[in-house]
C-alpha cells in the first residue's frame, strides 16, 4: 500500500513537470515571437547604436538607483511579514522576481510564498505567505497606475493607448477596493463560506474554505491603519526612486525627456510584464512599452533603446542575484509538497521554543504527581486565548498546571489557538501530548473574541475561568472567584478598579490607566452601568450559563467582554467584580491606537446586535 502511494505520488510530480516544462516552451515560443515581431519594424544598428552611445554616467547610476530601490523592497515587506529578518525578506522578494524571470504565468509569486512558508514554519503553509504578496503587487499597482494617471495628464498619447493605460489602473484601483473590503469584512467571509460548506459539504467547498480563511488570515497582516498608511508610503518612496532611474535612463539615450514621459514609461514597462504568456515580459515589454514612448514623442530607435536597456537591467540584476540567492541559501532543498500538509505544518526539529518548553514540562512531571481528569466531573476549565504567544504561552501553562495539581483540583486547560504564526499552535500540542488535563483548539485567525467563544462553549468544567495567556493576574486569585460563584452569583470578573488597598495591587502604565478609565466610562455611559472594569481578562463563569451568553456572543475583537457582560445582565445572571492583583506585561497584542477606535464602534454596536433577538433559537 505504501509503495503503491509512493508511486502514485511519483506519477503526479512526474506530470506535473511535464506540464511545467510544456508552458514553459509555449511561454519562450510566445515571448521570442513577439520580440521578433517588435523588432522587425526597427532598425537594429541603429537602436544598437544609441545603447552604445549612451552616457555610462548615467546608467551606473541608474543601476546602482535601480538596486536601492530593491533594497527598499526588502524593508517594505517586514512592516506586515514580521516573522521574516530583513535579510531573509530581501532574499525572497530577490527570488520571486528570479522565478518570475524564468517561469510562465509569473510563478514566481507562487515560488516566493513556497519558500517563504517554509522559512517560517508557518501552520498555513504559504498560502497566506501568497496573500501578504497579493499586499504588495496591489499597492505596487495601486501606486504604478497613479504614475502612470499623472504622465497622461501632462503626456498627450493617442486615444487608444489612453484608454488602454487608464483601464489597467482602474483595475488596479478596483483591486485596492478589494483588498480594503476583504479585511474589513473578513468575518462575514468566513462566515459565508462556512454556510456554503454546510449547505454544499465536500471535500471541495472544505479545501476551499480552509485555503481562503488561509488567505484572509494573510491579508489581516495588513488590518492597521498605520500599518497600511507606512507600507503605502514606503511603497511611493520604492517607485520614486524607480521613476528617476527612468529618468535617468531615458536621457542617457535621448537628451531632453521629461519626467511627465517618464511616468508614462514607468507605469507601460511595469503594466506590461503582468502579460501571463511571456517568460520575464519579454517580447511585451518590448512591443507595448516602445509604442507608448514613440507615441509620446520619443524617436522610434530611441525610445526601443530606452526600453532594451531598463528591461536588461532589471531581468539581468534579479535573475542573477536572485539566482544566486536562490541556491546559496538552500530554498532548492526545502520539503517539497509530496510530504504532505501534516509535515509542511510541523515546526522544525531545532526550533529552541518547543525543545526549552519540553525540558520545562519533563522537569515540572518529575517534581509533580500530575493525575489524570477525573472521569466523572471537571471542577475547572481554564481556556486561554493564545496568539503569536510562543515566549509566553509556555511559562503560564506550565504555571497553572503546577498550581491546579499542588491544590488538588481536578481540571481542564483548554489552549484556544487565534489562528497563530508562530509555534504557539505547536507548543498546545506539544503540552496536550504530555499532559492529559491540557486540550487545544485551532480556530482560523478572527479575533480574542472568537477564540475565547470557541474554547468556552467547549468546555466542560462546572466552573469555567478564562485568563490571558500573560499571565498577567497571579492564578493565587481563582479560589476568591470560585467562592463568589458558589453564593448566589453567576459570574465573577477580576477587577483592577474594584480594590482592597491593603491586600491587591495593579501595576500598570499611567496611560493604560488612564484609558481604561476612559473606556470604562463610555462603557458605562453607551453599554452597561454599573461595571468598574469590564476588560480585565479573568472572569468565571457557572457551566450552566456559558452556552446561553457564548452561542449568543457575535464580536470577535478586544470588546467581546463588553458584550459579554451586556448579554448576561440581558439574561439576567448576576455579575459579581473580585478585586484580583495585576501586572502588565510586555508583549501585548493591543494596539493602543487603532485598536481602542475599533473596540469604541464595536461597543456602539452592541445594543443593535442584540436588538429583539431574545427569542431566536440558540444555535
Amino acid at each position: 500500500m505504501q509503495n503503491s502511494l509512493q508511486a502514485e505520488k511519483k506519477k503526479i510530480a512526474r506530470s506535473s513537470m511535464r506540464k511545467s516544462f510544456v508552458k514553459f516552451i509555449l511561454s519562450m515560443i510566445v515571448s521570442i515571437g513577439l520580440l521578433c515581431y517588435t523588432l522587425n519594424y526597427f532598425d537594429i544598428e541603429k537602436t544598437a547604436g544609441f545603447i552604445q552611445g549612451a552616457r555610462p554616467d548615467y546608467l551606473i547610476l541608474s543601476f546602482f538607483i535601480i538596486v536601492v530601490a530593491y533594497l527598499i523592497r526588502g524593508y517594505r515587506w517586514i512592516i506586515w511579514e514580521k516573522e521574516l529578518s530583513y535579510r531573509e525578506s530581501f532574499k525572497l522578494i530577490m527570488i520571486g522576481f528570479m522565478g518570475n524571470n524564468i517561469l510562465p504565468a509569473r510563478l514566481g509569486e507562487f515560488l516566493r510564498a513556497y519558500c517563504t512558508g517554509r522559512k517560517t514554519g508557518a501552520n498555513y503553509g504559504g498560502t497566506a505567505a501568497l496573500a501578504s504578496i497579493a499586499i504588495e503587487r496591489v499597492l505596487d499597482g495601486l501606486v504604478i497606475a497613479i504614475i502612470g494617471i499623472l504622465g497622461l495628464v501632462f503626456i498627450p498619447v493617442s486615444a487608444v493607448l489612453f484608454n488602454s493605460l487608464l483601464f489597467v489602473s482602474l483595475g488596479f484601483g478596483i483591486l485596492t477596493a478589494g483588498l480594503i473590503s476583504s479585511i474589513f469584512f473578513h468575518e462575514k467571509i468566513r462566515r459565508g463560506l462556512g454556510t456554503i460548506h454546510r449547505i454544499f459539504p465536500g471535500h471541495l467547498t472544505r479545501f476551499g474554505m480552509e485555503k481562503t480563511n488561509y488567505f484572509l488570515d494573510g491579508l489581516l497582516l495588513l488590518k492597521t491603519l498605520p500599518q497600511f498608511a507606512n507600507s503605502l508610503f514606503f511603497t511611493t518612496v520604492i517607485w520614486g526612486v524607480e521613476l528617476f532611474a527612468y529618468y535617468l535612463i531615458s536621457n542617457a539615450v535621448h537628451e531632453g525627456v521629461t519626467f511627465s514621459t517618464c511616468h508614462i514609461f514607468l507605469a507601460v514597462v511595469n503594466f506590461a510584464s503582468l502579460f501571463p504568456l511571456t517568460i520575464g515580459g519579454i517580447g511585451a515589454i518590448e512591443g507595448v512599452a516602445t509604442v507608448f514612448l514613440i507615441s509620446a514623442g520619443i524617436p522610434h530607435e530611441q525610445a526601443l533603446a530606452m526600453v532594451v536597456i531598463q528591461h536588461a537591467f532589471q531581468f539581468g540584476f534579479t535573475t542573477l542575484g536572485g539566482g544566486i540567492l536562490y541556491f546559496s541559501g538552500g530554498y532548492y532543498s526545502l520539503p517539497s509538497d509530496s510530504q504532505g500538509k501534516a509535515d509542511r505544518s510541523r515546526p522544525a526539529p531545532e526550533s529552541t521554543v518547543l525543545r526549552e518548553a519540553s525540558d520545562l514540562l519533563k522537569d515540572l512531571s518529575a517534581e509533580l504527581c500530575i493525575d489524570p481528569p477525573c472521569e466523572n466531573r471537571i471542577e475547572l476549565s481554564i481556556v486561554i486565548p493564545a496568539y503569536n504567544e510562543q515566549n509566553r504561552l509556555p511559562k503560564t501553562l506550565l504555571q497553572t498546571i503546577a498550581w491546579c495539581s499542588q491544590n488538588g483540583l481536578a481540571y481542564e486547560i483548554i489552549v484556544s489557538d487565534d489562528g497563530s504564526r508562530d509555534d504557539t499552535l505547536e507548543l498546545a500540542k506539544l503540552f496536550a501530548s504530555q499532559v492529559s488535563q491540557v486540550e487545544y483548539i485551532a480556530c482560523p485567525h478572527m479575533g480574542k473574541g472568537a477564540a475565547i467563544r470557541m474554547g468556552m462553549l467547549n468546555a466542560k468544567g462546572a466552573y469555567v475561568l478564562f485568563m490571558d495567556a500573560d499571565g498577567a493576574t497571579p492564578l493565587n486569585e481563582i479560589p476568591g472567584l470560585m467562592a463568589a460563584l458558589a453564593g448566589e452569583n453567576e459570574i465573577a470578573i477580576g477587577s483592577r478598579v474594584v480594590q482592597n488597598p491593603d491586600e491587591t495591587s495593579v501595576i500598570t502604565a499611567t496611560h493604560r490607566r488612564v484609558l481604561g478609565r476612559v473606556f470604562s466610562g463610555m462603557v458605562n455611559a453607551f453599554v452597561i452601568s454599573g461595571i468598574a472594569d469590564t476588560q480585565c481578562g479573568f472572569k468565571m463563569f457557572r457551566r450552566s450559563v456559558i452556552r446561553d451568553i457564548f452561542s449568543r456572543q457575535k464580536l470577535n475583537g478586544f470588546a467581546f467582554d463588553v458584550e459579554i457582560l451586556y448579554l448576561a445582565r440581558k439574561l439576567g445572571f448576576s455579575v459579581k467584580e473580585i478585586p484580583v492583583n495585576w501586572v502588565n506585561q510586555e508583549g501585548s497584542k493591543v494596539n493602543l491606537v487603532a485598536d481602542s477606535v475599533k473596540m469604541f464602534f464595536d461597543i456602539l454596536k452592541i445594543h443593535w446586535l442584540h436588538k429583539n433577538r431574545w427569542d431566536d433559537p440558540l444555535p
